[in-house]
This record gives C-alpha cells, sequence and structure tokens, in this order.
C-alpha cells in the first residue's frame, strides 16, 4: 500500500507530534499521505472523511478502541482498509502499540499483512431501518435508577430469554471485549461469526450469556413490569443514545450489510492482546 489517510484522537495526541512522525516515516517511503481533522470525544465522526481521495487504501488510526471503532464505522462508505494504532489505555481492537507503529506500517507498505472482516449492527425500529448503527454493541437499558425492567428476546421469532434486568446487551464480537464483558459475557475472536446476548444484572439465576449466528435475527421487547413508565427503556449504539422505548415496542437487530476491512500486522495475536491487558 503506498496511498495512507492518517487521523488521530485529539485528546490523545493534541499536539499532532504521533501524526508528523508517522507522516514522515510514510513520506519518507515514497507513499502518499491525507490528513483530515482530528477525532474530538462526543463529535460526530463521518464529515472528516468527507473530503477523502476515493484512492486512500489505508486509514491509520491513532487512539483507543473507541477511536477506532468510530472511524471504522464512518469509513464504511469508503475504500480503505483500517489500521489501528493504540494510544489508550486497553487496546483490544488496534493492531500496535505506538512504539511499534513504524514496524507495523513498514509491513503495510510492502503488503505484508492480512484483513480481518468486521460487519456492523443494523436495527430496525417502528418500520424503519438504521443500517450500520454499531460496530461494538446495541443496548436496551433501563431508563432510570433503582429499579428493573422486563425484556423478552427473541431469535427468529422463537423466544430465547425472559427477564427482569438492568438491560440487555446485543455485541458484535469485536464488541465482545467492550461492555458485554463488563456484564459477564464471553470474550471471542474478532472474526468470528456470531452475535453475543448478555444480560445486564438479571434478576434471576437462570439468565445466561447467550451466542448465536451472525445470521440470526435478535429481537427484544419491552414487557411490563412493576413499575413501567413512559419511555421505559433507553436504546443506544455503540454508547449513544438512539431513542427511548415504551411497554409492547421492540427493535430487531441483524448483521450489516457493509463490511470493515481491518489491517492485522505482527506476531502479537488478539489473545497475547487478552492475556496482557487484562
Amino acid at each position: 500500500m503506498k496511498r495512507f489517510c492518517i487521523i488521530a484522537n485529539k485528546e490523545k495526541d493534541p499536539d499532532g507530534k504521533y501524526v508528523a512522525e508517522l507522516t514522515k516515516f510514510l513520506t519518507d517511503r515514497g507513499c502518499s499521505v491525507w490528513h483530515c481533522d482530528p477525532m474530538v470525544p462526543g463529535e460526530e465522526t463521518a464529515s472528516r472523511f468527507a473530503n477523502m481521495p476515493e484512492d486512500v487504501e489505508c486509514t491509520v488510526v491513532l487512539g483507543g478502541d473507541g477511536t477506532f471503532l468510530h472511524a471504522s464505522k464512518a469509513l464504511l462508505a469508503k475504500n480503505s482498509a483500517v489500521l489501528g494504532i493504540n494510544l489508550g489505555n486497553l487496546g483490544f481492537l488496534t493492531t500496535a502499540e505506538y512504539h511499534d507503529a513504524e514496524e507495523a506500517l513498514e509491513r503495510v507498505v510492502r503488503d505484508d499483512f492480512r484483513e480481518l472482516y468486521a460487519s456492523p449492527l443494523d436495527l430496525d425500529w417502528d418500520g424503519k431501518r438504521i443500517e450500520s448503527v454499531a460496530m461494538n454493541e446495541i443496548v436496551v437499558s433501563r431508563n432510570g435508577f433503582s429499579r428493573l425492567i422486563h425484556l423478552q428476546v427473541l431469535v427468529n421469532g422463537e423466544i430465547v430469554s425472559d427477564y427482569q434486568s438492568d438491560g440487555v446487551i446485543i455485541s458484535t464480537p469485536i464488541g465482545s471485549t467492550g461492555y458485554s464483558l463488563s456484564a459477564g459475557g464471553p470474550i471471542v475472536q474478532p472474526h468470528a461469526e456470531i452475535l453475543l446476548i448478555t444480560p445486564i444484572c438479571p434478576h434471576t439465576m437462570k439468565a445466561r450469556p447467550l451466542a448465536v449466528s451472525n445470521n440470526d435475527i435478535i429481537t427484544v421487547r419491552v414487557l411490563r413490569g412493576s413499575r413501567s413508565i413512559p419511555g421505559e427503556a433507553v436504546v443506544s449504539a455503540d454508547g449513544d443514545e438512539i431513542g427511548l422505548l415504551d411497554v409492547g415496542q421492540e427493535i430487531t437487530i441483524r448483521k450489516g450489510k457493509d463490511v470493515a476491512r481491518i489491517i492485522s500486522v505482527g506476531k502479537v495475536t488478539f489473545w497475547d492482546r487478552v492475556k496482557s491487558k487484562l
């Protein structure tokens, strides 16, 4: 690869030092580098790539897992692979730590790498479909404090779970190390062809995380509880609130058609990162 874009989380690289260093490294090797405005947590990301040249082959993302996920989702409409360089705390999803960034880029320039593929989640709600709404997870959680909500989960139209809880997480494989992990869900390899259903603090001994095929269609329905209120549940995608669900309403979640191309290089595997960071 010879044509690159570099973007950084502004909080992780406030003075642009890391961007400048990697730009010089690439241009010294005859590569072209396009820059876009730094990502700012809480601000919209897609517009930063609006004018990116169509011939960019690889976008280098400097930041943590959150930065990587938001950039990957914003780049779904582009024909660019994504290489994550970790400047954050965990970095389960990024390819390399910053001290290994030059070695990783050298291998990308030589076309010595693998591509992994990750599909986002689509959300059907009230007769409308929101495509590629989440790379990590969609969450249905209680609206308010100190009470449970009653949820029913269906897979391909069949009821598989019915419990009172703080909510439920529908996670992609790359989201398994995020909120789902904190709620007791399993860690799975990013390229696994599954979706995870992880209850949040269920008030029962029977509720357990479930793994289903990524071709399955998952429905989450809000049932009436003992203390139900209008706007009973909150729906969020990758940490961003989408809206509220009333009792009797439901959402449907499925694998999206878009695919993120994630570059993997080096000898450090996903499980190496899990062992070193947990």
